[in-house]
């Protein structure tokens, strides 16, 4: 859209950070594109009343989505929120329980977290998994566990008396529940997954810090009263600041992420400072584990995936589309069951609270691969010049709002070096911890091989993702 002509209309002024969030629930996106403000929506929702809010602030806009603060105000403020509240320490020095009886886990209604829950309780003999969970009753939040776990083909009938949601919000102080219950709830659960977050790759870090930060502080709030309960604190390796330089380099486990840099982007950033929050309670006492992942792709059995996932959502697209651009991008992914079985027998092992570990795939994979696999099996994908590939997503932005690539529209910019940058062309995550932690189990990161990827499209069009093409014999036999 255009932002020159603006309608005479009155409207209230809001915060920048609060309008654009207005925006975003009304699926309107925003985004810099070279010095251009770019804008799609849906039919109908920007009313002239928006129309001429966003031109009056479209200079505000740009230099707030910009960021525009250089990387010394930007680690001053991040630090400002990274420290943790002074009364945030554990109340008594209790020997941690290594089987527990009470579990509280957050997050659970998301991909990562559904089969985190599925573990807790295949890897528990008899403990309870206590939920946060945003609902207005017991009975809707209830639901809303069982039809995520049946979604994800994780529901198992036995589970219904092991699963106890607890109505909160993450975003809240005490995490919305009140003073009596939580110290209720700190007094009852052993142990915390703290897996929640709102995740959202185009939002400001101002708008994630209520839930991402402030949330992280009051699980660890939970942690120390009462008795100290390990904190398993699922954090990403996007806390890692990007590297401009074309040398290779290692992160360890053990790097510090306080190194002068932060990483781009709001989401990333909110997990920065939470992994430091996270750091500081340890430093007071506090037994906590911090569990890096890297890229999550779908059940390497049942092929099942998140449907809001970018890498998803860009190869149902191209199939769409029937096209890709000329450019490569390398990946580092994990299935999510390698993952959450990972995570739960690391976290069982007392030698493994105050570590850190990177979950990672030993070997990165092209995005070509995938294309390749969907035109080996019938799918008539052409390879395009990566400026008209983009002309064509532009045009996606304008008129189909439903397209599987609309979303991503803010996401994949018209500069063709940075829709090239990959998840691990210059940086190499080591993950020593990870591995000698599992030595001995048959926990092992499937290959991304052809196999997986026949589970991958199998579920994709089995499932009504994709449109069948001419299929291959191989792939007839898992559909």
């Amino acid at each position: 859209m255009s932002f020159s002509d603006r309608p005479n209309e009155n409207k209230v002024t809001q915060s920048i950070d609060r309008f654009l969030a207005n925006l975003s629930g009304l699926d309107i996106k925003l985004w810099v594109d070279g010095e251009r403000l770019r804008c799609n929506a849906p039919k109908g929702v920007l009313t002239p009343t928006l129309r001429g809010e966003l031109c009056d602030r479209k200079a505000e806009i740009v230099e707030f989505l910009n960021n525009k603060s250089s990387n010394g105000e930007t680690l001053a403020l991040l630090n400002a929120d990274a420290i943790l509240d002074s009364s945030i320490s554990p109340e008594l020095a209790t020997q941690p329980n290594v089987q527990p009886n009470a579990i509280l886990l957050t997050g659970a209604t998301g991909f990562i977290g559904a089969f985190l829950l599925y573990e807790l309780l295949q890897q528990t003999a008899s403990a309870n998994v206590y939920c946060l969970v945003r609902a207005d009753s017991i009975a809707s939040a209830q639901n809303k566990l069982q039809n995520c776990l049946k979604s994800y083909l994780l529901w198992e009938d036995s589970f219904k008396n092991r699963i106890i949601p607890v109505i909160g919000d993450l975003s809240k102080p005490l995490l919305g529940i009140s003073e009596q219950s939580f110290r209720e709830l700190a007094d009852r659960i052993d142990t915390i997954y703290h897996n929640g977050a709102l995740v959202n790759h185009t939002f400001p870090y101002s708008l994630l810090k209520g839930t991402n930060v402030l949330g992280t502080q009051e699980v660890l709030r939970l942690a120390c009263q009462i008795k100290a309960k390990p904190v398993h604190f699922i954090s990403s390796i996007s806390v890692f600041p990007e590297v401009e330089n074309s040398g290779l380099r290692v992160i360890r486990e053990q790097d510090n992420i306080d190194n002068g840099q932060v990483p781009s982007g709001g989401y990333n950033q909110s997990k920065w400072v939470a992994e430091k929050l996270v750091n500081v309670a340890r430093d007071r006492g506090l037994p906590v584990s911090i569990y890096r992942l890297g890229r999550i792709s779908g059940h390497s059995q049942t092929g099942v995936f998140n449907v809001n996932d970018f890498l998803y959502r860009l190869i149902i697209g191209c199939v769409e589309l029937g096209s890709i651009p000329d450019t490569e991008m390398m990946l580092n992914i994990i299935p999510v069951d390698y993952a959450s079985k990972a995570i739960v027998h690391l976290s069982k092992q007392q030698v493994s609270w105050d570590k850190v570990f990177h979950l990672v795939h030993p070997d990165s994979v092209s995005s070509n691969l995938f294309f390749e696999k969907l035109r080996s099996i019938g799918y008539p994908i052409q390879i395009v010049s990566y400026k008209q590939w983009h002309t064509q997503l532009m045009k996606i932005a304008e008129t189909s709002p439903k397209h599987p690539l609309y979303p991503l529209v803010s996401l994949l910019t018209n500069n063709h070096s940075q829709t090239a940058t990959t998840d691990s062309e210059v940086v190499k995550f080591d993950y020593q911890n990870t591995l000698n932690g599992l030595t001995g189990t048959s926990i092992n990161c499937p290959p991304i091989d052809d196999k997986l990827l026949n589970t991958y499209c199998s579920f994709l069009i089995g499932k009504g993702f994709l449109d069948p093409p001419f299929i291959s014999h191989e792939l007839k036999q898992a559909v």
